[in-house]
């Protein structure tokens, strides 16, 4: 673990939960999973307020809990939830993705549930005020709920959701060990772990929403007729699945949002894989978009759309098979593909836009065709994201997620080397990186400079940790003279490297920040009275002016807050399988 990463955990809980909370995440992070009495005595802290900070960490989804038997007696281990932590500061980018893609009421129910970790439908309507909500705005905040859920922007709390993976799979283990009669030989051990590993991955392929009720719609017995709940919460009588002869809604005219209800009951959290699969595509389209044009960028967003209904987490590396007239089909009426794609060479294209009476004809005939070349040079791309995996008809295609996730990151770390060393050393990191394991004569001859330049930037880049070197002795007695070294990139190293930086680079805003309120501490004070609140004109002119420098001051810091963050998206939080760097 890095000890940035241990820094900045600790500055983050202590920002938003206090110094208690603090003191018992930092005994957690230090020394892993504890026992409560061994976190009592570590802390110094009463056994209360032990208990106290440890229901707010769980109940934030930054702590779990798990039993095991000690002797004769059950125990109870604590441990932390790193990756929850750092995504504390992410908050602001989950905020905006969701106000974009769920409206105010989708932002209204998502920032309760934020704030408090865990939390029932039925108690965010109290917070939110539900009872002076007009009947239209009800109409949408239920629709917004349901859409949150089904979409898995928040997720049911279920009692797994407080164990770790390691600790659900040992208590499997040992469920399955306790049926067996003898000791288990080997090849029993390896099948049991293989049937707990099997099913681990058919819950996390199942596709139902826990937290949604089926409400049952239809004719009651002997054609008597039904009531139901509607989506404002008013009773809907039905006569028969297809019609009503009294002018109500029919089975089919409700929809599924009659169908499928919102457990008020049943407590939800914030599902953070989910939202990083949404901001990973939107990193995704932008790279696109930005490499060829904005036409490639709304056509990838069209079948990014189309899958993440199937991608739950980062985890999942290539994404479900897409048709091309789907893609087409679903693409925004306003999306403008004209041009996207030099089509002068191609004879049947003009000649469909020439033969084409109707103009809307014509419009879809282009957007159809522009659409088809598109994603031809999406497919034909070095990066290999898009694939076309069926060539019957007009094919069907698949996003690769690990080949975008490693297309990211590279991206990332090359902007890293020439902000920090330059252009040359970035050139050296890309050439390693296609060419695997070189020399120095054929790095100078691939870099374009001289052998001594490149044998000086092979070292800052190695003691930065973004290049490592390989000896290869061609003698028993391993002489310097007669030994080949050979320079190669190590993907993991290089991100562990870059991750250091970005967290590190978080400390130091952090303390920037902290440094320049702190000698304005007085000023802050001061203005949060509620007489200055009211209106600034009881502040002089150079004290409006200091508050109104510190405040575009930590704008700014949000900003590179942010950046950093990101970075640390890409290094770590999207790559499928990178619980390398021990996060």
């Amino acid at each position: 673990m890095f000890t940035q990463l241990e820094d900045l955990c600790r500055r983050l809980v202590h920002e938003h939960y206090g110094p208690l909370v603090e003191k018992v995440a930092a005994v957690l992070i230090e020394d892993g999973r504890l026992a409560l009495g061994r976190i009592i005595a570590r802390t110094g802290m009463s056994a209360l307020s032990v208990r106290q900070a440890l229901a707010v960490l769980i109940q934030h989804c930054l702590a779990t809990h798990a039993q095991a038997r000690d002797g004769a007696r059950q125990t109870t281990y604590y441990s932390i939830n790193l990756r929850n932590i750092l995504r504390l500061q992410r908050a602001g980018l989950y905020l905006a993705l969701v106000e974009e893609r769920m409206g105010q009421f989708g932002l209204l129910v998502f920032n309760e549930v934020l704030l408090n970790g865990c939390m029932s439908i039925s108690s965010v309507r109290d917070a939110v005020g539900y009872k002076q909500f007009g009947a239209a705005e009800k109409k949408l905040f239920a629709a917004a709920v349901a859409k949150l859920v089904r979409e898995r922007f928040i997720t049911a709390i279920t009692p797994t959701d407080t164990v770790t993976k390691i600790d659900r799979t040992m208590q499997a283990e040992a469920q399955e060990l306790e049926k067996l009669a003898s000791v288990p030989m080997p090849k029993e051990l390896a099948e049991i772990r293989r049937r707990i590993a099997a099913q681990d991955e058919e819950e996390y392929m199942s596709t139902d929403v826990v937290g949604m009720k089926r409400q049952a719609v239809g004719s009651g017995i002997g054609g008597a007729p039904k009531v139901v709940l509607g989506p404002d919460g008013q009773a809907i009588i039905l006569n028969d699945v297809f019609g009503s002869s009294m002018g109500l809604p029919s089975q089919q005219q409700l929809g599924e949002a009659d169908k499928d209800l919102v457990d008020d009951k049943q407590c939800f959290r914030v599902y953070h894989d989910r939202l990083d699969v949404f901001l990973r595509n939107k990193r995704i389209i932008n790279y696109f978009a930005t490499k060829y044009n904005d036409a490639a960028g709304v056509v990838l967003k069209t079948m990014l759309r189309l899958t993440e209904t199937h991608t739950k987490t980062c985890r999942d590396k290539v994404s479900e098979l897409v048709a091309a007239p789907q893609i087409i089909q679903h693409l925004p009426p306003d999306a403008d593909l004209g041009g996207a794609v030099d089509m002068s060479g191609d004879r049947f294209f003009k000649d469909a836009a020439a033969t084409s009476d109707d103009s809307s004809a014509a419009r879809r005939a282009t957007q159809g065709k522009m659409a088809y070349a598109l994603l031809d040079v999406l497919r034909r791309d070095v990066s290999g994201v898009v694939n076309k995996v069926d060539e019957r008809g007009a094919g069907q295609y698949r996003i690769n997620f690990e080949r975008a996730a490693m297309m990211l990151r590279d991206e990332c770390l090359d902007t890293l080397v020439m902000n920090k060393f330059g252009s040359p050393h970035a050139r050296i990191v890309r050439a390693l990186r296609d060419k695997q394991k070189l020399d120095e004569k054929m790095m100078s001859e691939l870099a374009m400079m001289p052998m001594a330049q490149c044998r000086e930037r092979l070292h800052q880049l190695t003691l930065a940790g973004y290049v490592d070197m390989v000896e290869l002795p061609r003698t028993a007695d391993r002489n310097p003279s007669r030994t080949a070294y050979l320079w190669y990139v190590n993907p993991q190293k290089q991100a562990g490297a870059a991750l250091r930086g970005a967290l590190q680079g978080i400390i130091n805003v952090m303390d920037r920040l902290d440094q320049e309120t702190g000698m304005r501490a007085s000023l802050l004070a001061k203005s949060q009275r509620k007489d200055i609140v009211a209106g600034l004109a009881q502040l002089s002119q150079n004290e409006r002016t200091a508050l109104n420098a510190i405040n575009e001051y930590k704008q700014r810091i949000d900003v590179a807050t942010i950046r950093l963050d990101s970075m640390v998206l890409l290094l770590h939080d999207i790559v499928p399988g990178s619980t390398a760097l021990a996060l």
